[in-house]
């Protein structure tokens, strides 16, 4: 009986064991983690990783995610795609991984679109998506699935101001993890819509996201935060000083090769990388010019009134403050609030918070419309041109995805590319090739091993026919080639929404005051000119047309119709 029993109790405990290994042998991700978990000498070693095939997957994943970012607001952020022929198709993985060790990898390829439990995640100002070079991320899940990514911060900016070096992510994972990643290249462009990924694949995505939220923790000193209590009022603050760089490109500026290169000689340019900056000149002169009774016309900047006297069409009345009266009578002389508007002098200040030290011109209503508008409603387009400080021009860049977004579906006018739809430019895949080779054998002859050099030579004459000769001008003709051509059916999503609001009831005018309420709800700024107005066009436009100075098509298209009684 002894003997039954022992040989029962056996027999269940190597039934248990065969079950449990055959599941960790199906399980690609378990066989991951056991491995990540014997190898103490990585900091990342007790991360979960869990994969959301489906809508049930992405929803559980989501909700352990926000309730990690209830305890610290941030997360590490990457995107995989898969590249055919040299383009990019759309993004097949995104990577979100918390403090606590968590990594949600969402098969977007899988799922096709975006979960509106996901979309609030990654549309969350209150939660940092940090990572290197995230911007462009966020930029191509915009591209391909409508998201308006928020708050991403490009670690570089953090290490930099603190005084390390701004590096990839890998060297930054090593310096202050101790980290050594795994960038093979063949894991980097391996097939990332694949029916399933492999362990391979499963680690490098992750690792890149949870590398993210570790150095980011580091460079906070909140590295040992699973072993000590840190107060929200230091999370705050620590968070909070990193507000400036949200959103904001990281770029290091290269200074061009001198001009005394041989290489520029044969009509090689070379041209520098610009860096990110903001005015820190006064934009506004506050000039004013005159009618030739002395009325008062308008407020205008010094170079224009320069040019009304350097082309004997004005005189220099006195010099301070600089103002010119007209030789001539103007087509029209200010009238109402739209003519007080324009006479008022402006102020070099940020119109939502009021600093002054450094800024940029906003278009409210971005130029990609404005351009396709008719001219009389292009003209005296300064009413919505206003100064933003770096952080409020960021906010409201930022913001303004959503109302492209939303024009882009109303107007069947997609904004970026997505899939399906025509590019402005196709690119050649054979004549960049050509220009790549031609670029490397000509600029680096010197530094290439000969081995290299004859493979690229081969690879470059495939494209001429047999018996070309490898020529210096062969190379610089390949080098200025042409490698894109535009798209007949291409439309811009610009002109494609300024047509159909031309074409509707409301006209552009509607178009406008979208624009200028997103500013005003959005931004509340507090110190906008005075006299700004919504309806600022309108008045404009309505004053032209009782001087009969605008035509009936414009007049239509911009969305007021005919109008018969003058305003005074």
């Amino acid at each position: 009986m002894q003997n039954k029993h022992k040989l029962i109790v056996s027999t269940a405990l190597f039934a248990t064991l065969g079950i449990s290994v055959l599941y960790v042998l199906r399980n690609g991700n378990i066989v991951y983690r056991l491995r990540r978990m014997l190898d103490y000498r990585n900091p990342l070693r007790n991360q979960e990783i869990v994969v959301a095939n489906n809508f049930g997957d992405c929803q559980k994943i989501v909700e352990r995610l926000k309730r990690h970012c209830t305890e610290y607001r941030v997360l590490g952020f990457d995107c995989e795609w898969t590249t055919v022929n040299g383009s990019r198709r759309p993004v097949a993985l995104l990577q979100l991984a918390t403090h606590r060790g968590l990594c949600g990898l969402f098969r977007l390829s899988s799922l096709k679109t975006v979960p509106s439990d996901l979309r609030a995640i990654l549309e969350d100002e209150n939660i940092i998506k940090v990572g290197v070079v995230p911007i462009d991320d966020s930029k191509y899940l915009a591209q391909d699935y409508g998201i308006r990514v928020a708050s991403t911060l490009d670690l570089r900016h953090l290490a930099k101001s603190l005084g390390y070096e701004p590096s990839g992510l890998a060297k930054l994972a090593e310096i202050h993890l101790s980290l050594k990643m795994n960038k093979n290249w063949r894991i980097r462009c391996s097939d990332w819509e694949a029916r399933s990924l492999t362990d391979e694949q499963l680690g490098y995505a992750a690792t890149d996201a949870f590398a993210a939220v570790e150095i980011f923790k580091t460079l906070n000193g909140h590295s040992d935060l699973r072993l000590k209590f840190v107060s929200k009022h230091s999370l705050e603050r620590d968070i909070g000083d990193c507000g400036k760089y949200l959103n904001l490109k990281f770029s290091n500026v290269i200074i061009a090769p001198s001009a005394k290169s041989s290489k520029k000689q044969v009509g090689i340019t070379m041209k520098p990388v610009r860096s990110f900056s903001m005015r820190t000149n006064v934009l506004y002169t506050n000039c004013f010019l005159q009618a030739p009774d002395g009325e008062l016309l308008a407020s205008i900047d010094r170079r224009k009134a320069e040019w009304y006297i350097n082309k004997s069409l004005g005189t220099l009345v006195t010099d301070s403050p600089y103002t010119v009266r007209l030789n001539f009578e103007p087509a029209a002389r200010a009238r109402g609030d739209v003519g007080e508007f324009y006479k008022l002098p402006k102020l070099n200040q940020c119109v939502v918070c009021g600093a002054s030290e450094s800024f940029n011109r906003k278009n409210i209503v971005p130029r990609e419309y404005r351009k396709h508008f008719p001219d009389v409603m292009k003209s005296h387009s300064s009413h919505d041109i206003v100064l933003l400080c770096p952080q409020c021009n960021r906010l409201s860049s930022s913001s303004d995805m959503t109302i492209r977004l939303q024009l882009a579906a109303e107007c069947d006018a997609p904004f970026l590319l997505r899939e399906g739809c025509l590019p402005r430019i196709t690119h050649s895949v054979e004549l960049k090739q050509r220009r790549s080779f031609a670029n490397a054998l000509y600029l680096n002859e010197n530094r290439i091993p000969d081995e290299r050099k004859q493979f690229l030579k081969q690879e470059l004459l495939k494209h001429y026919p047999p018996g070309t000769e490898i020529t210096e001008q062969l190379l610089v003709d390949a080098m200025e080639t042409e490698t894109g051509e535009v798209n007949a059916g291409y439309s811009a999503h610009g002109a494609k929404v300024v047509e159909f609001y031309k074409n509707s009831d409301g006209g552009l005018i509607m178009l406008e005051n979208i624009w200028r309420e997103h500013f005003v709800n959005t931004m509340k700024p507090k110190f906008l000119p005075n006299l700004w107005s919504l309806n600022h066009t309108t008045e404009r436009l309505t004053i032209r047309a009782t001087e009969g100075r605008i035509q009936e098509d414009d007049l239509k298209f911009a969305g007021l119709g005919k109008v018969d009684q003058p305003i005074c």
